[in-house]
């Protein structure tokens, strides 16, 4: 039989100030201390639960010693709310009214637990403590909705399709781009919600923690439930190398960036890596395991999803174009390893010589299309399109925070650009139709300059596809061309197949997936 205690005076021996002491049939004392509640109403709901399950519903206290309880185990505004009251058993129930009336009301915590929502400080660093840290809160507020009747996964347009927006602008921006890329643009509602994004979370904090060697620090109901001597068995290992394997590419190339030199570029724009020989080349992506089909990490090549093949020189060997050995590759090194920079701001002069542009078609996700006019550039490490050509076509992501280097070492300030995802595909009339590319750029009020067009014609048989007859008018008045869209690094190789045909005077026709360009010294000019 139990018998209780606590009928006491507050700090006698027998029952100490917010422990109420009840006696177990072995005639141990089990102590529970009730939390101290100073006034924060979100704070409030879980006192009162201890509290009334402690105090409030035990039969064997009276009412007065329950206002002693209540008064010991509050502080701040909650104990001034109440403190005036006398302390008799009558005032008892006063006293617990006043605060849930004050602290307690349903409403009043769902605004609160929303307002903390939208003041959750950011993580804008891809470290598994700070996401996780962030999914943890975030997840305790909405179960906290949920548990006051207030689902905010519930109903045609839930409370957390308008958190989303705001929720995933305090999550690193790397870790938005790869759940943009898991999900893809024609994503489901099932697949594109905040209940999904913040499992993607929690799951990259756990690569970070795996791939990275940080460790999260456990909950002390984990720790209780380890011991030392438990160590996780070889399946479990396996499953860990396999989620490193096959995600590390959205974490963790996110995160660190270049493999090479850990800068904010691919490896296949690294200065480092393009100006090392071929044995060199390979040998600096066997070191950083890098797959040797696209250059990644998280892959070998057996399992890389990229299917086409090098293509230069007619090469249908299913390795990366920097790996072909050929004369073509080491002339591609050593020219334009100089010209390698985080970005392209100005255009050099360029009398007597075409740059490489194309006309093509840019796809926004609803359908619209627009033609624009494209330069590509292996100088930039980034590409970009224009805010105008973005708005035409209804694009919108997420923001990040860059710093632009320009030719000669100036750096830029610091801004917020938005980064937008669309598809490029050949103009029509190019007499090319194929599959369009997905690629993503940096929204900018003006990629550059007026560029000159490129050569109208060369004296070798360029095939006849050439971007030159897209507009032969506007060719032949050689008009200068105002930049749409700037194909940087990051996506070059993407559209350049390979094949090139050389002129006489100078003029090289390079082929692509949007048709045949042509650059390079133009004969008909002097300078």
């Amino acid at each position: 039989m139990v018998e209780a205690r606590g009928e006491g005076p507050i700090g006698s021996s027998s029952v100490s100030a917010g422990m109420p002491a009840v006696r177990s049939s072995n005639g141990r004392l089990p102590e529970i201390t009730l939390p101290k509640f100073t006034g924060k109403v979100l704070e409030f709901p879980s006192f009162w639960a201890q509290f009334e399950a402690n105090v409030h519903k035990r039969r064997d206290l009276d009412n007065a010693t329950k206002f002693t309880y209540l008064l010991s185990n509050t502080e701040g505004t909650a104990r001034n709310a109440i403190e005036g009251i006398p302390l008799t058993p009558e005032n008892y129930s006063q006293a617990v009214d006043i605060l849930k009336k004050r602290f307690g009301r349903p409403r009043q915590v769902i605004r609160e637990h929303l307002a903390a929502l939208w003041r959750e400080p950011a993580c804008r660093e891809m470290t598994a403590q700070g996401i996780q840290a962030l999914v943890d809160d975030v997840t305790k507020h909405l179960r906290c909705l949920t548990a006051l009747d207030r689902d905010p996964f519930a109903g045609r347009l839930p409370v957390s399709e308008a958190l989303m927006p705001m929720l995933r602008d305090k999550f690193p921006p790397a870790l938005i781009r790869a759940w943009d890329t898991n999900i893809g643009p024609e994503a489901t509602d099932e697949e594109d919600n905040l209940q999904k994004f913040l499992e993607f979370a929690q799951w990259q904090a756990g690569l970070l923690s795996t791939s990275m060697g940080e460790e999260t620090k456990p909950s002390a109901s984990r720790q209780e439930e380890r011991t030392p001597s438990s160590k996780p068995s070889r399946p479990e290992r396996r499953s860990v190398d396999r989620i490193r394997s096959t995600a590390a590419a959205l974490a963790v190339v996110a995160a660190k960036g270049c493999p090479f030199c850990s800068g904010d570029h691919k490896a296949e724009a690294c200065e480092k890596f393009r100006q090392a020989d071929l044995p060199g080349r390979r040998d600096m992506a066997r070191t950083k395991e890098l797959c040797f089909r696209c250059l990644e990490t998280g892959h070998m090549a057996k399992g890389c999803r990229e299917g086409r093949p090098c293509g230069v020189d007619g090469c249908r060997q299913r390795h990366h174009r920097l790996l072909h050995p050929s004369p073509m590759t080491e002339s591609a090194r050593s020219s334009g390893s100089d010209s390698i920079h985080p970005s392209l701001w100005a255009v050099r002069s360029t009398s007597g010589k075409g740059l490489p542009t194309a006309r093509a078609c840019a796809y926004g996700p609803n359908g619209k299309h627009v033609v624009v006019n494209c330069l590509l550039d292996t100088g930039t490490a980034v590409s970009f399109i224009r805010k105008d050509v973005a708005k035409i076509l209804g694009l919108t992501g997420p923001h990040e925070r860059c710093r632009f280097t320009t030719l000669g070492g100036r750096v830029g300030p610091e801004r917020r650009w938005r980064r937008v995802e669309f598809r490029l595909g050949a103009a029509e009339g190019s007499g090319r139709r194929g599959a369009c590319t997905r690629m993503q750029a940096l929204v900018i009020p003006r990629v550059c300059g007026e560029v000159p067009t490129a050569p109208t014609e060369s004296s070798d048989g360029t095939p006849a596809r050439t971007v030159a007859e897209v507009e032969p008018r506007q060719r032949e008045q050689r008009a200068p061309l105002v930049v749409d869209v700037l194909v940087g690094i990051d996506y070059y190789y993407e559209l350049v197949t390979g094949r090139i045909r050389r002129a006489i005077g100078g003029s090289v026709a390079v082929e692509t997936r949007l048709g045949w360009i042509t650059c390079g010294r133009t004969a008909r000019r002097r300078s």
